[in-house]
């Protein structure tokens, strides 16, 4: 089975997505799969290395920003992928064809915009809320890592329960696992001046789904009414209306205590989970949640949204918060906070207990044979279902046609 794989919208691997991909790629290539990666040569280093460099097609970066990468999809893939025998998109919430040549499966991670008002601009909210349905439509199945994101697919995309597999992501337990704290903290203090206990949130920098500006609220309430010596620590890229974020916290009573340190190198990330007090994700809608898991795995206690897939998630490990209510969030976290050291241990072991359900290897395996199906002409594909529809069409056709004979006889 050869499958093509289209790369572009997957944030060159800097992103949960892009984290899902390079996995995906790592696992394939390993397994001596027949692939052919599209993708742009400035991010190959980001997404694929060493066999897979073979597996490489170069994408022009001609094609490299949000429009032109969506007419790539179709002005070139549906010719590039014609002799594989499937398709896949892995970022089927960003970028997808009318046309396919072949069989095709694309992974929807969220469903966003639905939830979260003015996410984006004008133009890109009505690609999102009006294209992106359509076209996903048109995929012969469709994976997706949360029950959440699976209903969304369902009530507000269309999509058939049935052409839906719900295949959730893991952390990697090779990078996210427990470390001495103690040394964490130093390395922290030594390379970033982080001297101070910290709460913790690992995210793009975006407003307002993000909700950055929540969690900055949330937290002047625990210092000024609760007076916890604790730091803020945002950690990740920016991206969308990140400037109204650094203008709160500009703004903000606390904010000598709130610290932007910008996206990381991999081999720092699990240091920050480490040495963080808490964890905390306040996002208002979020299809997985990765960093969770991620945080369970290096046993560090976590505080989440109680919105979409994040419970489902957490599985009964966090504690959770309204997160459109700061006291509510402040409170969450003090709780974890204020825990004796025998509470604190047993939820970081349900915790750690938790993110070792997910992994990657069940991930990639499950998702091959998802693949593997569509290939060979599941009966779950949309593919039998447009036949079903034809075959439904030209029997009216002949039926109508067989009266209109009959009267004229």
């Amino acid at each position: 089975m050869k499958i093509t794989v289209s790369t572009l919208g997957c944030d060159a691997g800097k992103s949960g997505i892009g984290r899902y991909i390079v996995t995906l790629l790592e696992h394939w290539v390993h397994g001596g799969l027949n692939l052919a990666i599209y993708g742009h040569d400035s991010e190959r280093a980001s997404l694929i290395s060493g066999d897979g460099a073979r597996y490489w097609k170069s994408v022009s970066e001609i094609w490299h920003r949000p429009v032109p990468s969506v007419l790539w999809h179709q002005a070139v893939l549906p010719r590039a992928s014609c002799s594989s025998d499937v398709l896949f998109l892995p970022a089927a919430n960003r970028r997808l064809p009318v046309y396919h040549s072949v069989p095709s499966v694309g992974t929807v991670h969220d469903c966003s915009s639905l939830h979260v008002e003015n996410k984006y601009d004008a133009a890109r909210e009505f690609y999102i809320r009006q294209v992106l349905p359509w076209l996903m439509q048109k995929l012969d199945h469709v994976i997706t890592v949360s029950e959440s994101t699976k209903t969304d697919l369902v009530d507000y995309c269309g999509i058939p329960a049935s052409r839906i597999t719900v295949i959730p992501l893991a952390a990697d337990h090779l990078i996210f696992f427990p470390r001495d704290k103690a040394e964490c903290r130093v390395v922290l203090s030594r390379k970033h001046k982080i001297s101070q206990p910290f709460l913790l949130y690992v995210s793009r920098i975006e407003h307002p789904g993000k909700n950055h500006v929540g969690l900055i609220h949330a937290f002047e309430i625990l210092k000024q009414t609760y007076a916890v010596p604790h730091d803020l620590v945002f950690v990740g890229p920016e991206r969308e209306r990140s400037e109204q974020v650094h203008e709160v916290a500009r703004r903000s009573p606390c904010s000598g205590s709130i610290r932007f340190i910008g996206p990381v190198p991999g081999d720092d990330l699990p240091v920050f989970y480490n040495a963080a007090e808490v964890f905390v994700l306040p996002s208002l809608y979020e299809g997985f949640g990765l960093p969770i898991l991620e945080a369970m795995a290096s046993k560090t206690p976590v505080s989440c949204s109680d919105r979409s897939s994040l419970p489902e998630v957490a599985g009964g490990c966090a504690t959770t918060f309204n997160p459109y209510d700061e006291a509510d969030v402040a409170e969450a976290i003090l709780r974890l906070l204020q825990e004796d050291s025998v509470a604190r241990l047993e939820r970081v072991e349900r915790g750690f207990a938790r993110s070792a359900q997910f992994t990657w290897n069940s991930t990639s395996d499950r998702t091959l044979e998802v693949l593997q199906r569509v290939a060979s002409g599941g009966s779950s594909s949309a593919r039998d279902a447009r036949a079903l529809r034809n075959i439904q069409r030209e029997s009216v056709v002949l039926h109508e046609g067989d009266v209109v004979g009959a009267g004229k006889g």
